[in-house]
């Protein structure tokens, strides 16, 4: 007479599964029975044998219900050897969700994957009510049978069916029940069949894969095309040896980087975030221009897992297509440099970083104000790179370097026969080649008031007129100007227009000079001698100092070219001192101490003898308050009047009739210390002027001198 055994668990499809097997491997011996708690909450047969329960939960829910006398497995599980194969074909570090029933279910089918040797993906236990949020980067769920409980938002189902018996399971039911150890035996080698069979499937697809990869190595690095791929995480994954060989940047350095830190100017994100690529377009890279192609990798439906671009350098380009020939004209209009190519860490240079990074997600007009030499340009490219703007035009144009009768055609452009010379055709200008991109306007303070006059028109309408022409041509153009000029200076000079001013420095950055920075100049040093010559620079303390007190005329300029010279003059294993630096450096810096002394002597003296005249002539109150109301008006950039100046002394004694003004505003002016302006401008103080209001009062006890309320006309 055949024994009983009733299998208790929770899904229909798992019991029917078991019912199934213990049918197949046992049915000669047994009466198979299940008890699915899914339709029925009570024990439908309380005669049988043996109960064997699912999971140690299901037997807590029901021991109460069954029979005291009677044995109860809990069954160890396992999955179906013959479902993993799609769990073989995912790679290392996928991320996936396991979804089963209940913690216990899913724990338990992770445990089984691992036990078959899957233990390289990364799995999280998923089941109702776990309250598990899922994130962008899951898009795989693996379920044993219970695919309907698996997210809408997930991509991709792998079904590994449901979860069956161990032979550790089978073997204990045999021993209970006293059946032939033949049955064993046969249930065995089921078992070491199947898991044998996996083996074999797994050992294939690895060295499938060792193959294909092997192959993929021979043609990346044969084929002379640059290839550069990267991952879903803009990672780079592939460097070919063409590609380090055009773009001079060793693999090793650069795979598993952040592909921005190496090619800044090659957009991968929006291909990746888009699945839209290009072909044959003109890139700046490394101050070469390559024709790029870029395309998306798609590995699975409706799924981007990386990008890969292919770089040639244009001079081996046969195309004679004309977008090329366009795209050599404009060489030069790529910004190269991002933030990360300025380094230092003092106060000032990081306030002027600060500001750059804010300003750059705006439209509006920077104006970068520094000495010659201390990384305008560098930061107007960085500043056009983290813009929305970075994938347009970069172009750059130098006052300077224009000779005044070409700069109108040069900024805006010329139509055919506008002048004798004028190119056949007519000619674009450097506005409309900045069209949708930055236009970088460096030394403004150079430019002529003809030319400020038109440049405002610009900045104000957003179009251009060719010399020539008569036709407007709307333009979308972000200004980024560049002085090391006094700007407010040249406005009172009238050398400046007030109104383009106004419109420049809508966001002002001052950019430090390398005196400014302090120990900044360490950092720079070690990055330019590592960079242009490839080694460690060492400094003896006096250099050290010296360093720190040199003014740097030059600035970051001069320090380049300083630390080239110490490269080569110093040996690997010395230290540079101060008997190394050329003898220039050491020689003007001995003449500009001594000529800065001789001069403040000579200033001072100069403004004493100045105010000892005025003492004389019981004028020097008079002239500290009438140099203090031009010099309080100038603070909000406003002139003041000879009306107000007389006026607002009126709170004083030893007031000055109306001639006495106007020849003493005359005669600062002659001095230099004011300047008069138009009609209603009224006067502003000058430089020289400050200094010798400053030293009047210290030297004569009028710091305590308190302005009387400053009216304006």
């Amino acid at each position: 007479m055949k024994k009983k055994v009733c299998y208790i668990g929770c899904s229909e499809s798992t019991c029917n599964y078991i019912f199934q097997k213990l049918t197949h491997f046992l049915g000669e011996y047994v009466e198979a029975k299940i008890w699915c708690l899914q339709h029925e909450p009570t024990l439908p047969y309380p005669t049988c044998d043996i109960y064997i329960a699912a999971s140690k939960t299901i037997y807590e829910s029901v021991k109460s219900q069954l029979p005291a006398h009677k044995p109860v497995l809990l069954a160890t599980r396992i999955i179906d050897t013959e479902n993993l194969d799609k769990l073989l074909e995912l790679t290392s570090g996928t991320k996936a969700i396991v979804v089963a029933v209940s913690e216990e279910a899913a724990l338990s089918t992770i445990n089984i994957l691992s036990n078959f040797g899957i233990d390289y993906l990364a799995l999280t236990p998923y089941y109702p009510g776990c309250g598990i949020e899922l994130t962008e980067d899951i898009a795989i769920a693996i379920t044993p049978g219970v695919s309907y409980l698996v997210p809408r938002s997930i991509k991709k189902v792998v079904d590994v069916g449901v979860r069956g018996i161990d032979i550790s399971t089978f073997g204990e039911l045999i021993q209970q029940l006293n059946l032939p150890m033949d049955v064993t035996n046969r249930i065995s080698h089921d078992y070491i069949k199947a898991i044998l069979n996996l083996s074999l499937r797994h050992y294939r697809i690895a060295s499938i894969n060792v193959d294909l990869k092997r192959k993929l190595e021979v043609i990346l690095k044969t084929v002379d095309e640059a290839i550069v791929a990267v991952n879903e995480s803009n990672k780079i994954i592939v460097f070919n040896p063409a590609a380090e060989r055009l773009l001079d940047i060793n693999s090793v350095q650069v795979i598993d980087k952040d592909v921005r830190e190496v090619i800044p100017q090659v957009d991968f994100i929006s291909c990746l975030e888009t699945g839209v690529g290009y072909t044959k377009e003109i890139k700046l890279a490394n101050d070469y221009d390559y024709i790029v192609s870029i395309n998306p990798i798609n590995v699975e439906a409706n799924k981007i897992s990386g990008v890969v671009a292919t770089f040639r350098q244009v001079i081996q380009a046969k195309e004679p297509d004309e977008k090329y020939r366009r795209a050599l004209r404009s060489k030069g209009n790529t910004a190269k440099y991002i933030f990360s190519h300025i380094v230092g860490n003092s106060n000032e240079l990081l306030l002027a970083l600060t500001l750059a990074r804010k300003f750059a997600k705006t439209d509006l007009t920077v104006l970068l104000e520094g000495e010659s030499g201390t990384g305008k340009e560098v930061f107007a490219q960085a500043i056009h790179n983290f813009s929305d703007r970075k994938n347009e035009p970069f172009v750059a144009v130098n006052f300077a370097a224009i000779p005044q009768n070409l700069v109108e055609s040069e900024l805006f452009g010329y139509e055919d026969g506008a002048f004798t010379g004028a190119k056949k055709g007519g000619n674009a200008g450097l506005f409309e080649e900045a069209h949708l991109g930055t236009i970088f306007i460096d030394e403004i303070g150079d430019a002529s008031l003809e030319v400020q006059k038109r440049l405002l028109r610009v900045l104000e309408e957003k179009k251009v007129r060719r010399v020539g022409s008569g036709t407007q041509i709307p333009i979308d153009v972000r200004v980024i100007a560049a002085t090391n000029q006094d700007l407010q200076s040249l406005v009172r000079q009238g050398r400046f227009r007030t109104d383009l001013f106004y419109r420049l420095c809508a966001l002002p950055i001052a950019i430090p000079s390398l005196q400014a920075r302090g120990e900044d100049i360490f950092i720079l040093i070690d990055y330019l001698a590592r960079k242009n010559n490839d080694r460690e620079l060492k400094l003896e303390a006096p250099l050290k100092e010296f360093f720190l007190n040199y003014r740097w005329p030059g600035n970051i300029r001069e320090l380049q070219n300083v630390v080239d010279y110490l490269c080569n003059m110093v040996g690997y294993d010395e230290a540079a001192t101060i008997k190394h630096l050329p003898a220039y450096l050491v020689r003007n810096n001995v003449q500009k101490e001594s000529l800065h002394h001789k001069t403040q002597i000579a200033t001072n003296e100069q403004f004493e003898a100045l105010a000892m005249q005025l003492k004389r002539q019981d004028l020097l109150q008079s002239m500290t308050m009438i140099l203090s109301e031009i010099y309080n008006a100038s603070l909000l950039n406003k002139g003041v009047g000879r009306q107000t100046i007389q006026k607002n002394l009126c709170c004083h004694e030893g007031i000055l009739a109306d001639h006495k003004v106007r020849q003493w505003l005359k005669t600062l002016e002659e001095m230099g210390y004011i300047v008069s302006g138009k009609t209603k401008q009224g006067s502003k103080i000058t430089r020289e002027g400050e200094l010798f209001l400053g030293y009047i009062k210290e030297r004569y006890n009028l710091a305590d001198y308190k302005e009387p309320e400053m009216q304006t006309i």
